[in-house]
């Protein structure tokens, strides 16, 4: 499940800087905040199948390309975090991955209590 979303998140950056389109203008447009799209875009929110789908239409996609894997240097163009480098062992590539989304959710929980500052 988590390797569909990374793709469908890539591909959701992807395809924004394809179409010169920001984050905050999909937001916008679909009825999200930016902070959701950028969490789409890092497979740290899911969305729901019906709302999968009004992405796509968003960006005149059909549903499945976004499940479609780009090569590496499509993504490294889009700044996808996922093409930073190779991985020898795709069960390492999971670890690091899901220790990078723990990072970040304990970042964001920092923020919202105070503890940290928003940047």
């Amino acid at each position: 499940m988590k390797e569909k979303s990374r793709v469908f998140g890539n591909n959701l950056r992807f395809y924004l800087e394809q179409r010169q389109m920001q984050p905050k203008q999909l937001a916008l447009r679909l009825g999200y905040s930016e902070q959701e799209i950028w969490k789409i875009m890092d497979a740290r929110l899911f969305p729901d199948n019906e709302e999968r789908k009004q992405i796509a239409e968003a960006l005149n996609l059909p549903l499945d390309v976004l499940y479609q894997a780009q090569e590496d240097k499509c993504y490294e163009k889009a700044g996808c975090f996922e093409c930073r480098g190779e991985f020898s062992d795709a069960d390492q590539k999971k670890q690091i991955f899901d220790l990078f989304d723990i990072y970040c959710d304990i970042q964001e929980v920092l923020v919202e209590e105070g503890l940290k500052p928003s940047h």
